[in-house]
């Protein structure tokens, strides 16, 4: 770099500097000098360059151009920079999620903070998958649905004597020691699913479970929370809402089991979880220090919605009224 009162010079055409050590030739009396030093004048015959070339053997680019052109103030430049600092943090963000799925979201979401008590409803925290939720040791058999289903109950506020959990497997029944297997009509409702609602009308709901699933937890989690919101939404007999997949997916994700919904397989786009997950922590005001527990696809969508949320707040529907 080379700084000669108070301006830098570079190239105004590939922005390379020159130092110091760097000369140029007078074609009238062969003197060698700085050009810059003298704004292109030559200290020997006083001969006024008007164009000075780029010095290509230096790493330039070879091109002429005005003199006058290689000077740019330092304050200029500071003011450049600074600007460029505040567009970068002022860039206006983008919702990853179209306009009528945003108003579906938000509409849901708050027609659930009514129905399931709007304090209790904002006072649920994302549950996360370590030991400060399930301090259990995990090995792949059906104790380890059964300690899922009891902390997803508790947290639901699900009465542990409304739900029957049982188990299937596919394609045929697989006996073993306290499994109970498919083996009735039922079974062509669980063909290709990891699991199921059923309310037969009498005695406690039931909810069966894929038996291959048993060692993947994530996704495990994700079909018991799955099936135990479709209680919240039918078995509680909640008469303002419709019932299918995706709203069902959304309720789960209420109850805060949105990154357990996000990382396996579900009935709702990746971006509507995560702008349902965003909404949730702005409108909860909750630190979304779990975000790394998502999947990098998941995350990359869930920071997106955070940032246009954080930015566009006035135009994120926050209660009924709105």
């Amino acid at each position: 770099m080379m700084i000669i009162n108070g301006s830098n010079i570079s190239c105004p055409k590939c922005g390379w500097e020159p130092d110091e050590s760097c000369r140029w030739k007078c074609d009238e009396c062969g003197t060698s000098w700085n050009t810059f030093e003298t704004r292109g004048k030559c200290p020997g015959c006083g001969k006024q360059f008007i164009d000075t070339r780029c010095s290509k053997s230096k790493g330039g680019c070879g091109q002429t151009c005005l003199n006058a052109d290689w000077y740019e103030p330092i304050e200029q430049i500071k003011l450049q920079e600074k600007k460029k600092f505040v567009w970068f943090w002022q860039e206006k963000k983008t919702l990853p999620i179209t306009e009528a799925d945003k108003k579906w979201v938000e509409n849901a979401m708050l027609t659930l903070s009514e129905v399931f008590d709007e304090e209790y409803f904002k006072s649920l925290p994302t549950v996360t998958p370590d030991k400060n939720y399930f301090d259990h040791e995990f090995d792949g058999t059906e104790s380890d649905a059964e300690f899922i289903l009891g902390r997803l109950m508790s947290i639901m506020r699900i009465d542990a004597s409304k739900i029957k959990l049982m188990f299937f497997s596919s394609p045929r029944p697989i006996y073993s020691g306290g499994l109970i297997t498919v083996n009735v009509p039922k079974a062509n409702s669980l063909a290709n699913t990891a699991g199921l609602y059923v309310n037969d009308g009498n005695g406690p709901k039931e909810i069966w479970v894929e038996t291959s699933g048993l060692r993947n937890t994530m996704a495990l989690t994700k079909t018991l929370a799955h099936e135990l919101a479709r209680y919240k939404l039918l078995g509680e007999r909640r008469r303002l809402i419709k019932n299918d997949e995706q709203l069902t997916d959304l309720v789960a994700i209420a109850f805060g089991f949105g990154i357990f919904v996000g990382n396996a397989p579900t009935y709702l786009q990746e971006p509507i979880t995560a702008y349902a997950l965003a909404w949730l922590v702005h409108y909860r005001s909750e630190d979304p220090n779990w975000k790394d527990y998502l999947n990098p696809t998941m995350k990359k969508y869930f920071e997106k919605s955070y940032a246009w949320i954080s930015q566009n707040k006035d135009q994120v529907k926050w209660s009924s009224d709105a």
